[in-house]
């Protein structure tokens, strides 16, 4: 269900090979694996030894695809237990990347979207970059009212852990700040609250 007729979600790739890639890193979480999986099994073995993995097992569909990954030889290969984790590890391996460097992302909405924020930060445009959904619909919520961050949204109404106003979260997705926004649910009637439906989409 819509909220508003403004629905501006990501637009979101299929990961495979850029031949004009001298250098690759993959990153991914939990079911984003699986997208890695068939991108490495795409790639030239001599991409892949100029490709660097890095994954996250944390996961919210229950999917864990490291012993795929370990088959490939790649370059290097990183493990981190949390999403954050990886995306702190995808800051260092671009603080070091060169020229003609190619990025892919694969995982969640909030993964890839901090991700993102990483890569932009270096400079990288989106010519550069794949990314590909993968597994769970949570979504990363930014509270309009007290400028909080709500990791792993599953549902459409939740309380704000910063201000504890019920919010809605909105189709509007807003790629500086990499989260969907989230505002007062019963503003227009007091105490009155939408259906509490889980995000699929």
């Amino acid at each position: 269900m819509l909220i508003t007729g403004i629905k501006s979600r990501p637009v979101y790739d299929e990961l495979t090979p850029m031949a004009s890639g001298l250098n690759h890193i993959a990153a991914a979480q939990g079911s984003g694996g699986k997208p890695l999986v068939r991108l490495l099994t795409a790639m030239t073995p001599e991409q892949l030894a100029s490709t660097t993995v890095l994954y996250s097992t944390e996961s919210f569909t229950g999917h864990n695809f490291l012993s795929e990954l370990q088959q490939f030889a790649v370059r290097e290969l990183r493990v981190f237990p949390g999403n954050a984790d990886a995306v702190g590890g995808l800051d260092t391996v671009l603080a070091a990347a060169e020229m003609g460097t190619r990025l892919y992302l694969a995982g969640s909405e909030g993964f890839i979207g901090t991700s993102m924020q990483v890569a932009t930060s270096y400079g990288m445009h989106r010519d550069e970059v794949l990314r590909e959904h993968a597994g769970s619909f949570v979504r990363r919520v930014w509270c309009a009212h007290c400028g909080h961050y709500s990791e792993n949204v599953a549902h459409r109404v939740f309380v704000c852990p910063g201000c504890e106003l019920n919010l809605i979260v909105r189709d509007h997705y807003s790629g500086r700040l990499a989260a969907f926004q989230g505002v007062k649910a019963d503003s227009e009637v007091p105490g009155e609250l939408p259906a509490n439906e889980e995000l699929d989409t």
